[in-house]
């Protein structure tokens, strides 16, 4: 056998090779120590994980796990066990430590915080309930929420603890409370009915449970297991509105100042003892009859389920969610108040007084600085943002109304007369009355007074004669309608509006006059009086479009007579009526109905005024009209568009009249006050 002699290799060779071997065996016992750290930390994971899963409960109260949580969980607890038992690659368990621990950390943020929705009052603020619930409260029902007012200040008309109603037709129902605290039951069956409480029910800085009952005819409110009134109406089901917390779905500005929780939903009429007996108890939700149930309690995000997983709930708009038993935080932004104040104050430095072109009226300057005292006084009064809120709109629309007073009116021609009807405006403020001073209105109709059936009367929504005819409305209400009548000013007139479509005012005239009569010591008569000397008001203005009753109307105008007031009236149909009431009180109080005011808008757009002036003796009516307004304040007439019309009309006419000042403010790019004077005035030239 022949050997080969093997050459040795070359020591540079060797060592190259002797390298070689040393660092891949130092890299894989590194590989072998990394994934060695790397399966310890996933084994504290999983030990972690598995003693989640086992010692935590689901739940919807403070302190449990969301539902389905602890599955979720469980699935990355099993991932990782899985790759644990045969770890493959250090990446492999690298990424296992990542995974499960990201899952930890989630499932941690899944454990429910005590937390209570506190609904701002803010426009389109409201909890939503998905339209499923509808089907449900169309028969026989109850519905409960707790609710902890913060104040009872409306923000518009009232505030609504609950509610399903729409227009068009006028359906569904609600439950609402005013200022005063009295409550009431709202039901739409193609007219709107209402029954109220006492004052007082509704409390501020406490929870209280309302529970409305319903069989779909009688209707029952308790608070706090007490019940408070009732109304027996049939319910005409709201097709297009959904069921909403703490608000109005399209009067949704009648929205409340509170925190909300604990909504049930039951397809059952709840007993008296069944809703006093419960009233504090926490439910399962598996209830007979309960079809919802939102405990509202702890943080579930915007969007949520029931308990019984039927049903989903929506905060929507401004709420804030109050955790761990608090009270919410109220923070004031004074920005925007801050820069109409500065406006207010630049203004009044660069306005001249005087009685020459172009100069503004004497006491703009001192108007200006009550604008800027208001506003002061709000930083350091307010106590909620609507407050600083309303504020800052009062100096910007005032400013924008003192802007215009440096241009002369165009005033009405000799005989004839321009008026305009105004809501809470001619209440509340100084700007609508400094704007129609100047405007060449010469009548202000202060719209509306409902007469109540104990006699107590309400302007709009505020409260200003009681049942014993006593005054209790704002008490500067009347200095400043007086200031309206004062020199220099276009107005020499001011009208109270009685009535309003769908208004119960004029049954309960009838009902008064039933009762006790006209005479000096009668209600009605003490509150007219009482109105007459707050408001300045001459005349009274008849818009009854629902009642027609020719003997109480008669006899009521006989009383204002006795009053020293004048009647006109405001008829859009039922000419008959409007007919026989002239002419029997023009019979026994001759010149006591002296105007007639025409709706020819609405439901009176087909209306001639040739053919109402011949129900009226030597009056000729004067024709109403509806300025720019609605949502986008693309519905009504503008300026021009009424000038041309009232000067079609005018031989026809005694004047002319806007319906509504109210909507001229929200439509003010459009025209202002004095555009639409100024288009009846031209008009009847």
């Amino acid at each position: 056998m022949k050997f080969c002699k093997l050459n040795p290799l070359p020591s540079f060779l060797l060592l190259f090779f002797l390298s070689v071997t040393v660092i891949w065996a130092c890299s894989e016992e590194k590989k072998i120590e990394a994934i060695s750290f790397d399966t310890e930390l996933l084994k504290s994971l999983v030990s972690e994980a598995e003693n989640l899963v086992k010692n935590s409960d689901e739940g919807m109260q403070p302190g449990l796990y969301m539902p389905g949580s602890v599955e979720e969980l469980q699935k990355g607890l099993t991932e990782a066990q899985t790759i644990l038992n045969n770890p493959e690659s250090e990446e492999n368990v690298s990424n296992a430590v990542k995974s499960l621990k990201e899952a930890i950390d989630l499932f941690k943020t899944k454990k429910l915080r005590a937390a209570i929705p506190y609904i701002k009052q803010r426009a389109g603020t409201y909890i939503k309930i998905s339209d499923g619930i509808k089907y449900t409260i169309r028969g026989s029902f109850t519905i409960e929420t707790d609710c902890y007012f913060m104040d009872l200040n409306p923000l518009g008309y009232s505030n609504t603890v609950f509610s399903c109603a729409q227009m068009e037709p006028n359906s569904g129902f609600g439950v609402r409370y005013f200022e005063d605290g009295h409550i009431e039951i709202v039901v739409g069956n193609g007219d709107w009915k209402d029954a109220k409480s006492v004052p007082g029910v509704v409390k501020v800085g406490q929870w209280q449970k309302f529970s409305l009952t319903s069989t779909g005819t009688i209707h029952k409110l308790y608070v706090d297991g007490v019940e408070a009134v009732s109304l027996e109406q049939e319910h005409l089901a709201a097709k297009d509105a959904a069921l909403v917390i703490g608000n109005g779905y399209v009067f949704n500005d009648r929205v409340v100042n509170a925190m909300v929780k604990d909504v049930r939903v039951w397809n059952t009429v709840r007993t008296e003892s069944e809703v006093i007996e419960n009233k504090d108890v926490m439910l399962n939700g598996n209830e007979s009859g309960l079809i919802a149930y939102f405990p509202l309690n702890v943080d579930l995000g915007k969007e949520f389920y029931d308990l019984t997983n039927s049903f989903k709930a929506e905060l929507v708009g401004s709420i804030e969610l109050v955790y761990d038993g608090g009270k919410p935080e109220i923070v004031l932004d004074y920005s925007k108040l801050d820069k109409a104040i500065s406006s207010a104050e630049n203004m009044k430095n660069n306005i001249v007084e005087g009685s020459g072109d172009g100069d503004y009226p004497n006491g703009t300057k001192d108007f200006i600085q009550k604008l800027i005292d208001g506003g002061k006084a709000a930083k350091s009064d307010a106590k909620w943002q609507k407050d600083v809120d309303k504020e800052t709109k009062n100096i910007e629309d005032a400013l924008e109304i003192v802007e215009g007073t440096n241009v002369a009116p165009t005033l009405a021609p000799a005989g004839t007369y321009s008026a305009i009807f105004g809501g809470g405006n001619f209440y509340s403020g100084d700007a609508a009355i400094l704007d129609m001073k100047h405007s060449g209105f010469t009548t202000a109709i202060l719209w509306t007074i409902h007469i109540e059936d104990d006699g107590s009367m309400i302007f709009n929504d505020k409260g200003v004669i009681d049942q014993n005819g006593d005054y209790i409305g704002d008490p500067e209400w009347g200095a400043r309608l007086a200031t309206l009548l004062e020199a220099p000013t276009t107005v020499d007139r001011i009208e109270l509006g009685i009535g309003a479509w769908g208004s119960k005012s004029w049954e309960n005239i009838k009902k008064l006059i039933d009762q006790e009569g006209i005479g000096s010591d009668t209600k009605l008569y003490k509150a007219i009086k009482k109105l007459k000397e707050v408001t300045g008001a001459t005349a009274i203005n008849y818009d009854d479009e629902l009642t027609y009753d020719v003997e109480s109307t008669v006899a009521f105008s006989l009383m204002l007579d006795d009053l020293g007031l004048k009647v006109s009236l405001c008829p859009y149909t039922k000419s008959s009526y409007w007919k026989s009431v002239y002419e029997q009180v023009e019979s026994e109080r001759p010149g006591t109905i002296d105007r007639v005011y025409l709706q020819c808008y609405a439901g009176g757009a087909s209306n001639n005024p040739i053919n109402w002036n011949q129900h009226f003796g030597e009056i000729k009516v004067s024709k109403g009209l509806w300025c720019k307004h609605g949502s986008a304040c693309n519905e009504g007439d503008s300026p021009a568009e009424i000038e041309n019309d009232i000067r079609a009309e005018k031989t026809n006419i005694s004047g002319g009249f806007i319906w509504l000042y109210d909507d001229i403010r929200k439509c003010s790019d459009l025209g202002n006050t004095q555009d639409y004077a100024s288009a009846i005035n031209k008009g009847l030239e």
